[in-house]
């Protein structure tokens, strides 16, 4: 049972870090551009829904998540065949 309090509180906080690394990202492009129409053109490229290599950083940088969610669920699977 501590081990699975443990993975959700990495899920919760790696997954809190990538947003934040996100916003961060996005205050950066527009304090570096020369203006605010600027700043939204570099966001609007860079979080393009077409530009997968965008996706693909994002699915690295979220994978240890991801992986300790699978982890999770199946922890509790077998917690759920035990107690039946």
């Amino acid at each position: 049972m501590h081990l699975n309090k443990a993975l959700t509180w990495f899920i919760k906080i790696w997954v809190a870090g990538v947003v934040l690394i996100n916003a961060i990202a996005i205050v950066r492009l527009f304090v570096a551009a020369n203006s605010f129409w600027g700043g939204l053109g570099r966001v609007k490229a860079i979080y393009n829904p077409f530009d997968v290599i965008n996706y693909l950083i994002e699915l690295v940088l979220l994978s240890p998540a991801i992986g300790a969610y699978i982890w999770l669920a199946r922890r509790h699977q077998k917690d759920r065949g035990r107690q039946s």
